[in-house]
Formats: structure tokens, sequence, C-alpha cells
């Protein structure tokens, strides 16, 4: 990644948040703020230039790697206002140790850089044999770190803005920080998790000056004590430490926001700054993950959407609908490994995924080929194996209908377009929104809600497991917390078999069949794992028929683990040791996460025809 490349791209980002920002609005405390992030990174930057001191010079491992946390809990005490303020600075210095390539920009590979590049040659011993590597990333690291300052200089901050990075910042604490996601091989999630509150504390101990903050005062102190009792990575509570802990740490936060009069403003992020927590009905905004001139629609839309995607006339022959592969009885989905194609002849391609949620995603199909939900309708119509038609037939055909006509002049306002039907399609999709599981209700206080197994299995799906480093909590799909601006896609090595001793890779070569990148061969969109316990056959190409092969899959390694060799595997190769009761735990904490109520009836009828042969229509099509 080239530095001035990772610059000029945070500089536009803090400029977009600041340009919209009147100067007048600042206070003292936000030029307190102001001064104690420039503060605190040029205290980030003393200490890395320590650990490039002592990197080049063949330090001993312990000072190296003691250096090396140094650094680390000193970007974490700024982790807040960075993430906000300068988001394409925070992915370089913080992001993944791995190398992505650009399918919209030509290609291009972004080659991985920061603290997690750098741990990787560090943990869990220093590879001395990988010295010219390491010098050459610590001092790139530390050019960038030098730069922040003036970034920071240019940067225009409000009380806003700040208290949104601080309670973005418990998310990100929960969703990334104690999964081990920025802290894969070192393992130091929990103070590092210390070091991010105490970064919070400072900033609420500067805007006291206004009014005491008694209870977030409280809540830290809960959370650095729970933190610090001693345990190990692998037996931490989560569950506890979730819902007990930072969940009021964060309804304090926001009850001191507005104790101050501080208003929420908009914000590039799918999170509803209006709700005190992050489990609380709502949280996630549609709007953000919908195309523009589909935002806000009527009632009538979703109901007309409803309409249209359990009827047939949408496809080639009147006979198929979208329910014939999302049936609503089993949250959305078929069945089988891979759908019946047009006319029963063979299947299609890949197995069907849920439809419950699939609106909080920011790339849709498996291979990420579409953005928006309008375009994935139009997409499906058209596929030949799929529904065999095109939604200009289907609008024809629609025009006939008398009462699709008032139907869609009670949505719209207008005639049967073919941008209405996609409007209206995409519409109801995004209705089908699914949060109070079990796991919801437990989150929000409803202890009952989850049996013990599923409260363990949680917790080893979010520590020991790593399941939560790719599906992040609370959607546990691969859009990232708490910006919510990618979905990620994995290469897990998925076999065409279910066969562990004679594995071979399936053929089907995912991202790259759509955009030729090298390292997305075999790449596919993260899933949900919300209502999978519904959702079998599993992976894309539904090679697994139960829970329990999937968690074997990961238990061995992925691919890797069954002989698979893909050298842009993106998933750890290691083996997780899970016992066979962790695994059973994690089985009953994925059917914690199973909720269709109130989405799965489906319409009475279908609309009439003066063609009294389209009329004999079936509700969710014939196969």
């Amino acid at each position: 990644m080239s530095l001035c490349h990772v610059f000029y791209g945070l500089v536009f980002f803090a400029g977009m948040l600041a340009a919209c920002q009147p100067a007048e609005r600042e206070t003292d405390p936000v030029q307190a703020v102001q001064t104690y992030l420039q503060l605190k990174t040029d205290t980030l930057d003393q200490e890395f230039q320590l650990l490039l001191q002592r990197v080049e010079a063949h330090a001993p491992e312990r000072d190296l790697q003691q250096s090396f946390e140094r650094a680390r809990d000193r970007y974490k005490n700024i982790e807040p206002l960075i993430e906000l303020y300068f988001p394409v600075f925070a992915d370089a210095v913080n992001g993944p140790a791995i190398d992505e390539q650009e399918p919209h920009e030509g290609g291009k590979v972004t080659y991985a850089t920061g603290f997690q590049v750098i741990e990787e040659y560090m943990y869990p011993v220093v590879d001395t044999s990988a010295q010219t590597e390491l010098v050459a990333e610590t001092r790139f690291l530390a050019g960038m770190i030098g730069r922040l300052r003036q970034l920071i200089s240019n940067n225009q901050m409000t009380d806003e803005h700040i208290f949104q990075a601080m309670r973005l910042e418990v998310l990100r604490i929960m969703a990334l920080g104690v999964s081990g996601f920025d802290s894969p091989i070192a393992f130091r999630s929990l103070p590092e998790a210390v070091a991010a509150l105490r970064g919070i504390d400072d900033i609420v101990s500067i805007f006291e000056r206004r009014a005491p903050a008694t209870a977030v005062k409280v809540n830290l102190a809960k959370a650095y004590a729970f933190l610090q009792q001693g345990v190990s990575f692998n037996d931490f509570d989560r569950a506890t430490f979730f819902a007990d802990i930072m969940t009021p740490l964060s309804k304090s936060l926001y009850a001191y926001q507005q104790t101050l009069g501080i208003a929420n403003r908009p914000l590039v992020s799918a999170v509803d700054m209006s709700k005190d927590n992050f489990f609380e009905k709502g949280i996630f905004m549609t709007d953000y993950f919908s195309n523009p001139d589909n935002r806000t629609p009527q009632p009538e839309a979703a109901q007309l959407g409803k309409m249209l995607f359990f009827d047939p006339i949408l496809s080639g022959n009147n006979k198929r609908s979208c329910a014939s592969c999302h049936q609503p009885d089993r949250a959305f989905t078929d069945g089988r490994a891979k759908s019946l194609a047009f006319e029963g002849k063979g299947e299609v391609s890949r197995n069907a995924p849920t439809l419950i949620n699939a609106l909080y995603q920011r790339m849709l199909f498996y291979d990420s080929r579409t953005m928006f939900l309008e375009d994935q309708a139009a997409d499906v119509m058209a596929n030949v194996t799929e529904m065999h038609g095109h939604i200009d037939e289907a609008v024809t055909k629609i025009s006939r209908s008398p009462e699709y006509q008032e139907l869609f002049k009670k949505a719209y306002n207008k005639t049967v377009t073919r941008r209405t039907v996609q409007l209206a399609l995409a519409a109801y999709i995004r209705s089908l929104s699914s949060m109070n599981s079990g796991f919801d209700r437990y989150m929000r206080g409803e202890k009952t809600a989850m049996t013990p197994e599923a409260v363990a299995g949680f917790n080893v799906f979010m520590g020991k497991a790593k399941c939560a480093t790719c599906h992040f909590m609370p959607l546990f799909n691969g859009t990232v917390p708490a910006l919510y601006m990618k979905s990620e896609s994995e290469v897990l090595g998925i076999p065409a078999k279910p066969d562990t001793a004679h594995a071979t890779a399936d053929a089907d070569l995912g991202k790259f069949n759509t955009y030729h990148d090298e390292l997305n061969k075999h790449a596919f969109k993260t899933p949900t794992v919300r209502n999978a316990g519904l959702t079998g056959p599993y992976m894309h190409n539904g090679v697994y028929t139960s829970l329990e092969q999937v968690v074997d899959f990961y238990n061995r390694g992925g691919g890797a683990g069954i002989g698979i060799v893909l050298p842009n595997q993106t998933l750890p190769p290691d083996k997780l040791e899970l016992t066979t009761q962790e695994q059973k735990n994690i089985i009953a904490f994925i059917h914690s996460l199973t909720d269709t109520a109130g989405l799965t009836t489906p319409p009475r009828y279908l609309p009439a025809f003066p063609d009294a042969a389209l009329n004999a229509r079936k509700v969710g099509g014939e196969y």
C-alpha cells in the first residue's frame, strides 16, 4: 500500500466529516480533546520510534515484544478517535495481515501493512529469518504514524462526533477487540481492550468540566476489573462482559451525552446512534444499506414486493417464483445443496442463502458481484437456470393486471416499470430483518433466553474458535464493524465432497469468475450465521449437510486441514483443538440465533389477470 495513497485517502475522509461541521460548535472540551489526541499521538510516535530502533539493532526477543506491546497500547488509547476520523489510516495501521486485490480498481493489489503484519514476525517468537521484512514493515508504519499529527492538526472535531466515536468504540471492543480480530497471534486482546477503554475514560474526564460522569466512570471501573481478573483469552466470559458490563457502559455513555445536550449527527455508519446500546431493536439502519432511490419506502412498497416475490409471473414459464428457492418455512432457503434448476433440469451453480437479514451487507451474491438488492433481483430473473425470464418481460406481463397496476400506483404513484419492480422486490427483502433471537434477548437482560450450553458456545465462538473474526457480532455476517463500510469474503478451501481423507477443492472459483483477480480465486462472501440452524445444507456448494460437519471443517483448519492446498487461503490453517463438548456448545449457540417470527407468512392470493390461464398461478410457484 502506498503511503501517499493512504495519507490522501484518510485526509479526504476526515475532510468530509469536518466540512459539514461549523467551527462555532466547538467548545473548550473539544479543543482539549484535540490537544489530548495530539499529545497521545506524540507518545505513540515516541514508542514506535523506540520499537524501530530495537528492530534495527536486533534487540533481544522480549525487548522487541515489550516495545511492540507498548506501542500497540498507545495506539489503542487513541483508537476511538482514529477509527472515526481517519478510517483509511486505521485500516492501514491496524487492519488484517491479508493482501487484497481491488476488483473495482483494475485488479490492483493492496498489500497488508501495519501492526498485524509486524505481529506475525514477532509472535510467538521473533522470526529472525525475516529481519529484512520486519525492518521494512516497521519503517513503513513509523512513517505513517509520523504523519498522523499533521492529519490531526488539519482536522476539526465536534462534540457530537467525539461521543459517537466513544460509543462506537464500545461496539468495536465487543465485536472485534476481544474476539482476537486484531491480535490473532499475540492474544493480547484483553489488555488492549483495557487500553482502548482508558482512551474513552480520558475523553470523558475532559468533558467532566461540564458535568460529572459518575455512571460512566462506575461502568468503566467494572470493565477494567472484569478484563483484569486474570483469565486467559480462551476462558474469558464474553457473554457476561457484553450483557452486564459493556451494555450498561454503552447506555451510560449515551445518557451522559444527553445530559450534556450533545446531539447525534448523521454518520457514515449503519448504527442508529439514537439507540443507547448495540442489542436494541432497530440498532441497524436499513437506509444505510439501501440504494439511494429506495430509502424509507412506503409500507405499500414492501407489501407489493412480497406479492411479486411469491408470484411466478416473474419467471419465463409463469411457474417459478423467488420463493421457489427461498422458502419462508426454511428461513428463505430450500433445504437443497443446490437449488433445482429451471424446468427441473439439473441444479443451479450454488446453494440458496437465507434472505433474512440479507439487507445488512455491502455486497451481494456469493461472488459479491453486485451492491444493491434492486440489481440482484434483475440478475436472478435473467438467469437461465433460475427464473429464465427477463425483467422487461415481467413488466409487460404485470402491466396487464389492473390489480397490479393499482398496487403499483399506491406504492409509487406511477405505473409498472422496470425500476418499480426492482424497488418493490428490494423493499420486501429489506423488510426481512430479524434481530430478536434468544441471543438478542439474552443480551438485553433476559438471561433465560439462552441455555447454559448456548452461552458457553457463544464464548467459544467469540474466543477460542475464532468464528467471530469473520462472522462479526452482532450481525454475525462479514460486514465489518463499526462503520460497516465493507462486506468481506474469505478463501476457506471448501471441498467438492464431504471427504476428509481424500479431499479436493471445489471447482467453483468464486469471485475470480467475476473479477479475474488471482487473490480472489475460491473467495466467497461471508454469510450470516443467524438462522443457520434452519438453513442447511451449508457452504456455497451445500457440501455439508449438518452443523456438526461445518464445525469439524473449521476445527481441522479449513481446507488446509484436510489436505487442500490453496496458497491464498485466508482462514488460518491451524487446528482449533476444540473438545467435543465445545463443538456441541457452538452448535447450541448457533441455534440460539434462530428467529423467523413474523416473516414466514406468504400472501393469501395473487393479483388477477384478464387472461384466465394466468389466474391458475400458484402462490410461491409450482417448483
